[in-house]
């Protein structure tokens, strides 16, 4: 049982090195689904890659 925690709890300290689901990306943005899914498809998956273009965007 403490495996599955353990697995868990280590999913949940990287954020940064998974990859973006639209929906999620779209949430956090305040962005329609199907233009987060457009950037994702153009500039891949990538968090960093991803919210350093949002940040680009915004400035």
């Amino acid at each position: 049982m403490s495996e599955q925690k353990s697995g868990a709890d280590k999913s949940r300290t990287r954020p940064a090195e998974e990859p973006y689901e639209p929906e999620a990306f779209a949430r956090k943005y305040g962005i329609p689904p199907g233009e987060a899914k457009t950037i994702i498809k153009r500039y891949g998956p990538s968090r960093k890659k991803l919210d350093s273009y949002m940040a680009a965007r915004e400035a």
